[in-house]
């Protein structure tokens, strides 16, 4: 079916979906046809009573992974990993130096590798991923996968996926949803970290495979990788594997070249409401530009070919132009508004308090975070959305504010705990009463910060992770509502600690608190994370006392 199919459909806010439009579920990608095609889609079969309504059980998308999730240029992420194994096997293999695909590869000359196509491709899988066990294997892509860099970003690979592709995974998954990776790529490869960067479990990936036997080793029950190709998940393959996989076809397809293409006739030729979207390398600037489409240079892999662009307006899939229809690419590009918190930094007494009931929490809901580097504890003063451009004027007029100030000379009293509901958990903390001297800090922050801000901003506002890229939109009317609800007479100032249960932390603030006095060491600006952390120090101004310009 053509994705812009006119129907008689219901609005964005008669549907679950448009409940997630409050708080924009796709702040990376620039208002146009395929953001549209992408919500309208997405409204039309959650929305109960829509002729075009699916059934919760029904609402599958599969997605192709390397060029449509991650960046595959210049080579695919296993093509890297299989080059590191031949590196470490070479000393076992010594004609390898001679012998091609091998020879190529120790030279570190990927291009020549790759040349000979899927034969001699299929020869470094066979040489590099079998002769294990299932378990072993998996041991070596997680070791591998949390070093490895990308060779002309230096970023990690798993840093280099697509920000406007996670933020859809997890709109989708909002939306009853489940998503499935199909990838041409090893089904044992992504299965060891797609859950962590994705968010998709093992069982919801599909891909290639080499043939397993069962065997007993030393007594123990073990799945042994044998070198022989039991499966090619590319092209013609993905809507098999799908079937057999799944057992129905999906509701939504996702790819980026023609080893997508019969996915997504697979997808569209099915009845009822269907989506087909292919993602269009066409930014050479903060990413690659690959065609040979629109002239662009024809990729050794994931080829985006005239006839496919052509079919792709034919049968009404949406083409997603990289350079055009993304704001952002990979979560690491600051987005044009931050979130900030202008803090301070407790000391020694405060710390050791705060460290002791985050471990307790921990222990009874280990899901929690530690207070680490990107959970720092903290005293919030102000929290704003600010312009990016502006950072440093946000600095130099909040470091005029404390130079004024004796910070560490600010005296506070911690005399409770407390938590804010979220469901069935809380986020917990330790209160200190309000000094008059702390709430003229917050008001003069307030008056120095102002010119520098915009009402509102949305999850690429925020410091995020692969696996969790979506800000809970409680959090963003906070930050956007702070100076009106949660400064001056509201001002509350307090270490936030972790998360718990609530009837644990209604029973851990039923018990006596015995109050103590600290102060700060210091003060920063931070970008927030979710649950309001203090994640990524943004500048530090030091512990001084401002009027003295003393270190404390």
């Amino acid at each position: 079916m053509n994705n812009n199919a006119p129907e008689k459909e219901p609005t964005a806010s008669q549907s679950p979906a448009g409940a997630v439009l409050s708080a924009d579920p796709l702040p990376s990608w620039n208002d146009g046809p395929a953001k549209r095609s992408i919500i309208d889609f997405v409204v039309r079969v959650t929305t109960e009573g829509s002729p075009s309504f699916v059934s919760v059980p029904e609402r599958i998308a599969t997605f192709d992974n390397d060029g449509t999730l991650w960046c595959e240029q210049p080579a695919p992420v296993q093509a890297y990993f299989a080059l590191d194994r031949v590196r470490a096997l070479a000393p076992q293999h010594p004609h390898w130096q001679t012998q091609e695909p091998f020879a190529s590869l120790l030279r570190g000359d990927l291009s020549a590798a790759l040349a000979g196509g899927d034969h001699e491709l299929l020869e470094i899988v066979m040489a590099t991923h079998a002769g294990m066990s299932t378990t072993e294997f998996g041991r070596i892509v997680e070791d591998w996968i949390a070093t490895a860099r990308h060779p002309d970003t230096g970023r990690l690979f798993t840093e280099m996926v697509y920000q406007p592709m996670l933020e859809l995974l997890a709109y989708l998954s909002a939306n009853g949803f489940r998503n499935y990776i199909v990838t041409g790529g090893g089904i044992e490869f992504v299965r060891q970290w797609g859950e962590r960067v994705y968010g998709v479990t093992p069982g919801q990936v599909i891909g290639s495979s080499i043939k397993t036997r069962f065997e007993l080793r030393d007594g123990k029950p073990v799945l042994m990788r044998l070198p022989q190709l039991n499966f090619n998940n590319d092209k013609g393959g993905k809507p098999v594997t799908i079937h057999q996989h799944i057992g129905r076809a999906p509701l939504a397809a996702f790819g980026n070249s023609v080893g997508d293409q019969q996915m997504l006739e697979y997808t569209l030729g099915s009845e009822g409401a269907r989506f087909g979207l292919l993602v269009l390398h066409d930014d050479a600037v903060r990413e690659y530009a690959c065609g040979p489409v629109l002239g662009m240079p024809e990729p050794r892999l994931g080829a985006f070919t005239p006839a496919l662009h052509a079919q792709a307006k034919t049968a009404g899939w949406t083409v997603v132009s990289m350079k055009h229809d993304w704001n952002r690419v990979f979560p690491f590009e600051p987005g044009p508004v931050v979130a900030i918190n202008i803090l301070l930094e407790p000391d020694a007494a405060m710390l050791a308090h705060a460290e002791a009931n985050n471990a307790r929490l921990r222990k009874v809901f280990p899901k929690g975070f530690a207070l680490d580097a990107t959970h720092r504890p903290h005293v919030t003063l102000l929290q704003r959305f600010v312009r990016t451009a502006e950072l440093d004027r946000v600095h130099a007029a909040a470091a005029k504010v404390f130079a004024g100030t004796d910070v560490p000379g600010l005296r506070l009293q911690a005399y409770k705990y407390y938590y804010i509901p979220s469901g069935a958990i809380g986020l917990a903390g330790i209160v200190a009463r309000p000094s008059p001297e702390l709430r003229e800090l917050q008001l003069a922050l307030i008056d120095a910060v102002a010119p520098f801000t915009v009402p509102t901003g949305s999850s690429d506002a925020f410091f995020t992770t692969a696996d969790d890229p979506v800000i809970d939109p409680l959090l963003i009317g906070y930050v956007s509502t702070f100076v009106e609800k949660s400064a001056g007479d509201h001002f509350s100032p307090h270490v936030t600690t972790g998360i718990a249960p609530r009837e644990y932390l209604d029973a851990m603030l039923a018990e006596p608190f015995e109050p103590f006095t600290f102060s700060p060491a210091g003060a920063a600006i931070y970008q927030l994370g979710q649950f309001g952390t203090a994640a990524r120090k943004l500048h530090d101004f030091g512990a001084k006392h401002g009027r003295s310009g003393q270190k404390s």
